[in-house]
């Protein structure tokens, strides 16, 4: 029987990662603190939710009402409008349920228990470390985490007033502070409202107000947070993460990366969750059962091979950099019209190409489709048994 492999974190990367190396016949230890609401916008593509409605059962969305649209604007009013991309989950909901589900495989054993870099004898000599943006992280990465560039991102959560116009997501750039706010609307005329972007604390805590304010006065609407404190914390985001360690040894131990360790987040939007699935996937391609353990080399070069076809494509990386750049004039009108120039193939690759997908084998195209079998109608909606039984 081959040696288990230890994965530190049980979120989506950790468990992309225990999915994935089970299927290849390693068994993996995830031990995960709690489960908890990520502090996020938690938007997930439509094909990522009809995945995990086929694969796992998982059905993110109880509602009926038909897909909002998003609209991707910029300061200066201007909208570029397309269809429903995306819905709103719950990262407490999400993990919880692939926990659940991922639990019960074989070779796959979830504890819930907080590790810290003392804990030597739960890793393996290959463990998979998976802790995102954290104190264990850290102390695993030491220099090469605080050499990471990293966006921040502040959020709030409230009811819509019942006039508001809000019909759709927002998505608004701003190149002031690299970054944008967003508006995602979600069931019952709740919202959750934040800004992010690659600039300090006090900064972004301004440009969030700007954004309410700009939000009020397009939208005529009131944004009541909910009597919470606001939530903040930093993305890694790394332009060509293939040309960074992917794994970091520390005592003895390899700490294999996946997920925000890596700096995997869209480079433009920020979204990490199905780039974190890809990664765990990647992983799993790296395993090799005869000598049980995760080709690094391999891993990298799937890495590098498959972000390419999906988060880290050209028309995403051309983007990225200009919005970055402090000497580019115009960056916002410029970035409009490649938005809209660029809409429908953008939309299309995204869909022939998902970011949680695994596109490429190191050699070829292996021409993945999230649509594979998939109904004409999305999944992702909790089955209504009453009509089952008529």
């Amino acid at each position: 029987m081959a040696n288990p492999i230890t994965i530190a974190g049980g979120n989506i990367a950790g468990l992309s990662a225990a999915h994935h190396l089970a299927r290849r016949g390693c068994p993996v230890r995830v031990y995960e603190t709690k489960i908890w609401d990520k502090p996020c916008g938690g938007a997930v593509t439509i094909e990522f939710a009809d995945y995990l409605a086929q694969e796992f059962g998982i059905y993110l969305h109880t509602g009926k009402s038909p897909l909002p649209r998003v609209k991707f604007g910029f300061q200066n009013g201007r909208y570029v409008e397309t269809q429903g991309l995306f819905i709103i989950a719950s990262r407490y909901d999400l993990q919880k349920k692939l926990i659940e589900c991922i639990g019960n495989e074989p070779g796959v054993n979830i504890q819930f228990k907080h590790l810290s870099t003392r804990d030597h004898e739960l890793f393996s000599p290959q463990t998979v470390l998976a802790t995102g943006f954290s104190g264990f992280t850290r102390q695993v990465l030491q220099n090469h985490w605080y050499q990471q560039e990293h966006a921040l991102a502040l959020k709030y959560e409230g009811v819509l007033d019942k006039d508001s116009r809000i019909d759709a997501h927002l998505i608004v750039f701003d190149s002031r502070y690299k970054g944008y706010g967003w508006v995602f609307v979600k069931e019952q005329g709740r919202y959750n409202i934040g800004v992010g972007g690659m600039t300090g604390r006090a900064d972004l805590q301004h440009r969030f107000g700007e954004f309410v304010g700009f939000i009020e006065k397009q939208f005529h609407c009131r944004i009541e947070p909910l009597p919470v404190p606001p939530l903040m914390w930093k993305i890694p985001m790394v332009m060509e993460s293939w040309k960074t360690p992917v794994s970091f040894f520390r005592n003895g131990i390899e700490f294999i990366g996946a997920g925000d360790v890596l700096g995997l987040a869209h480079p433009v939007i920020g979204a990490g969750i199905e780039p974190a699935w890809q990664s765990g996937w990647l992983l799993g391609e790296s395993y090799d059962p005869s000598s049980q353990k995760i080709d690094t080399v391999r891993y990298r070069h799937l890495l590098k091979k498959n972000q390419q076809l999906t988060s880290r494509k050209p028309i995403d990386m051309l983007v990225s950099r200009m919005l970055r750049n402090p000497s580019i004039p115009y960056k916002d009108g410029l970035s409009f019209f490649l938005l809209k120039l660029f809409k429908r193939p953008t939309i299309k690759t995204l869909k022939r190409y998902p970011w949680f997908a695994l596109v490429h084998d190191g050699r070829r195209k292996t021409r993945f489709r999230a649509s594979v079998n998939k109904p004409r109608k999305p999944r992702f909606y909790e089955p209504d048994t009453k009509q089952e039984n008529v």
